[in-house]
């Protein structure tokens, strides 16, 4: 225990004592020697490789929000997100279909005032449409859509006010509601869902074949440099399908809790730079690569001859702290293509090499935040490479397939896109591992 103890403040302080020195590579080694730390070893031996690749597609299903709108991105290209959503009954058996119809209104509502991507000065553009086909839970993925009838029920063309309230009728009178959007259905959807059947409302599952949902779809590609993309919360209560009658009485369809809802993902027209790398050869290396949310793109970084830091077979590698810095690219993020707020590093699932995560994912250390003064995300990834090199030493077992980075596709629900200075044996740019570990 005490032998223990020694090393790992020996460590600590060799960190600190790092901290002060200079190096000239974007990977760095402080290797104590055996029996007492008695040096240090600078070495660049270890490899970075970096590529862009195809990023899967997205389980939406679950999201806390869901997107609308497109951008027109100069580097990423085009990029766009639909949503479809059913509604369902507050309450069974309240047909009214006998009073005097007024209108009926589509209510969505926004997320918060920086739930958005892209231009707040580009106006944002969809048309509604109705569903012709149920929703199910086996069309739950970025990549998947549903049918619909051809002709809109809604349409809606400008601004988007994400901090402005809205004001709505309720029983009769102006009431003040959540910043949103409020759209007129047609005469034809309107007169519809009016004259709904006691069938028709006699159960959820009923009023679901009575009526699908709703498709809610972008229908104009902004000029290149421009376009919105914000986020709903269609599980808001301001976020409703309400039929007016009788001058002052209302009756409501909601997106509530079970109701289901997706959103689908398009990209198209990106950079030929980056649909080279996406069909490059897996060891091929860029000193720049790309990450896009919306299933759009992400970075793999791969450490090659990782295992060349075990010197001695006999003797086990333990990693005191290990640190993936990455950076974006000087002159790649500006209004209205801003840095995402946080970025995050998953591994190839060993079945399907599908985005894991990995074990400092869930240690509250992990990082992955923009830090703005030195330009930088960091990540700590010591348990995964400690993993990494165990599975190696331990078990005879080569886990070392590299890291993906990526936007969060939630928390927060933005579709933001990086640049990666993904440059190698650099002062304090590119893309940078740190190892401090020694032998036991």
């Amino acid at each position: 225990m005490v032998k223990i103890k020694t090393v790992f403040w020996t460590v600590i302080a060799l960190v600190v004592f790092s901290a002060c020195k200079k190096y000239n590579d974007n990977i760095y080694l402080n290797n104590d020697g055996t029996q007492g730390f008695d040096g240090y070893t600078f070495s660049d031996s270890l490899k970075i490789s970096s590529k862009t690749v195809r990023e899967d597609s997205l389980k939406t299903d679950s999201l806390s929000q869901n997107l609308v709108g497109v951008l027109n991105d100069p580097i990423f290209g085009v990029y766009q997100a639909s949503t479809f959503c059913e509604f369902k009954l507050p309450q069974i058996d309240k047909v009214i279909s006998t009073e005097t119809l007024d209108s009926v209104v589509l209510m969505l509502q926004y997320t918060s005032s920086s739930a958005y991507y892209g231009d707040l000065n580009s106006p944002l553009s969809f048309k509604v449409y109705e569903l012709n086909q149920n929703m199910s839970s086996s069309v739950s993925h970025s990549n998947q859509t549903l049918t619909y009838n051809s002709t809109p029920i809604a349409a809606f063309t400008g601004q988007v006010k994400l901090s402005d309230s809205i004001y709505i009728t309720e029983l009769g009178k102006q009431v003040k509601a959540a910043p949103g959007i409020s759209l007129k259905l047609s005469n034809a959807a309107a007169q519809k869902l009016f004259n709904a059947t006691l069938n028709d409302l006699h159960s959820n599952d009923n009023f679901l074949q009575f009526f699908k949902g709703i498709a809610i779809v972008p229908d104009q590609t902004p000029a290149v440099g421009s376009g919105v993309i914000p986020a709903f919360n269609l599980r808001g209560g301001f976020t409703k399908i309400r039929i007016y009658y009788n001058d002052s009485l209302q009756s409501d369809f909601k997106v509530i809790d079970n109701a289901k809802r997706f959103s689908e993902y398009q990209t198209s027209n990106s950079n030929a730079v980056i649909a080279k790398q996406k069909s490059a050869a897996a060891a091929t290396d860029f000193d720049t690569t790309y990450v896009q949310a919306m299933a759009g793109a992400k970075t793999w970084v791969q450490f090659p001859n990782l295992f060349s830091i075990i010197s001695n077979p006999a003797k086990k590698v333990a990693i005191g702290k290990a640190e993936l810095v990455v950076r974006p690219l000087a002159g790649t993020f500006s209004s209205p293509f801003s840095l995402p707020s946080r970025l995050l590093i998953v591994q190839p699932d060993a079945s399907n090499g599908l985005n894991a995560p990995i074990l400092d994912a869930f240690e509250p250390f992990y990082g992955g935040k923009y830090n703005s003064l030195n330009n930088t995300y960091t990540f700590n990834i010591t348990r995964h490479i400690q993993s990494v090199l165990t599975d190696y030493q331990v078990n005879g077992k080569n886990s070392n397939k590299g890291l993906y980075i990526i936007v969060p596709s939630d928390l927060p629900i933005a579709p933001s896109r990086i640049v990666i200075d993904s440059r190698k044996r650099l002062q304090n740019e590119g893309i940078q591992l740190k190892l401090i570990y020694t032998e036991l």
